[in-house]
């Protein structure tokens, strides 16, 4: 299972702030067009190009330009470009 903090527009678009995906090993791209598809909405307003993840480890990173596995236990917070701070 991976944690998923959602902040700014990415949270109102899910429904939710914090989230839990059944994954235990998924690539953060694909994370990310779960979390699409899954807020049943044609164009929740962010992507995998739009879109930093920041791992537990403080690693930050845009999934479309980089591949990294999340594993089983993993915490990410998902940042749109967008947000305030």
């Amino acid at each position: 299972m991976i944690t998923v903090r959602c902040l700014g527009h990415i949270g109102t678009a899910l429904g939710a702030r914090e989230l839990t995906v059944p994954d235990d090993d998924i690539d953060a791209a694909d994370l990310v067009e779960k979390l699409r598809a899954a807020s049943g909405k044609g164009d929740p307003g962010f992507t995998k190009f739009n879109t930093l993840v920041m791992v537990e480890d403080g690693e930050a990173f845009v999934p479309a330009g980089e591949s990294r596995r999340l594993k089983d236990g993993a915490r990410v917070v998902l940042i749109p470009f967008s947000h305030g701070g």
